[in-house]
């Protein structure tokens, strides 16, 4: 049972790590104003990821592991890298924090936009390997936010700028750090709890590209601070990944680094976890669920 009605925003990026101060680390040449807002007003803590079993932390068991808060990895007996598999799938239908919250009275959204051919082909190809997030939409019963919600100031890309979109095709504008974060507080403004997921830090970790990555990460930060900047009084800003992997731009693989878990805003300081298994848990804890 919900007590009191609270929101939350949830950032997940995809492929962010604790990294070494050395030069294939790329937060050691850029300073986040971002995270020294959350250094000093926030909640900073940096969670285990390995999941307890051998090999490097992968997507598809890291992103189940906290959308479910059952430990995938063991589940299966592997990391499991890329989109869901049918065994997974199991484990997000057995329980998600997209059905979880909505089952207890919450309205619950996810804020990427999708282009119209991939969403088709999710949506009518029975054999189309698709994401965690979006099994989990598609199992939620969410619906699938299009570019007409992105130009309605509803939505936002998973690069934030807009920048695939337009090399796509799409007649789109495109956006500031600035107007993306206030898309993704509109969305905010109507639910109680919006996902969104931003994966090309990964792509960038895969790549080595130092400058790519100095480029990405100086956008991120900017769209950090617009969204603690405009955050609503009653909302708690959350950020964190799945596993390494851009801190560490001597490899193209993931690493088993920890991840940042990070929290501005109301009720901050109720997360106190060390894995990504607790992820889940926290969350309802903080709807006092």
């Amino acid at each position: 049972m919900v007590i009191d009605k609270m929101k939350m925003l949830f950032v997940f990026l995809d492929g962010v790590g604790k990294g070494e101060k050395n030069e294939y680390n790329p937060f050691f040449y850029y300073h986040s104003k971002a995270y020294d807002i959350f250094l000093k007003s926030g909640n900073v803590r940096f969670l285990d990821a390995t999941l307890g079993i051998e090999g490097l932390p992968q997507s598809a068991t890291g992103q189940v592991t906290i959308y479910s808060g059952i430990n995938a990895a063991k589940e299966v007996g592997f990391h499991i890298n890329g989109q869901i598999t049918p065994s997974l799938k199991r484990i997000i239908d057995k329980q998600n924090i997209f059905t979880t919250l909505s089952r207890n009275g919450l309205k619950v959204d996810f804020a990427n936009v999708y282009r119209s051919e991939y969403l088709q082909k999710l949506l009518n190809d029975k054999n189309f390997k698709m994401s965690v997030t979006s099994y989990m939409a598609l199992t939620a019963g969410i619906r699938f936010k299009t570019v007409e919600d992105l130009l309605k100031s509803e939505g936002v890309y998973f690069d934030i700028t807009n920048h695939v979109l337009i090399e796509s095709g799409y007649e789109v504008p495109f956006f500031s750090p600035e107007k993306a974060a206030e898309n993704l507080l509109n969305v905010l403004n109507k639910n109680d709890f919006v996902l969104f997921e931003h994966f090309k830090t990964d792509i960038i970790g895969h790549s080595c590209d130092m400058e790519k990555a100095l480029e990405l990460i100086k956008l991120l930060d900017d769209f950090m601070i617009s969204l603690i900047e405009d955050l609503p009084k009653d909302a708690c800003l959350v950020v964190t990944s799945d596993h390494g992997n851009i801190e560490d731009l001597s490899t193209k693989t993931h690493t088993k680094n920890k991840v940042p878990f990070l929290a501005y805003g109301n009720k901050k300081e109720i997360f106190a976890i060390e894995s990504i298994e607790q992820i889940y848990s926290s969350i309802l804890k903080y709807f006092e669920i």
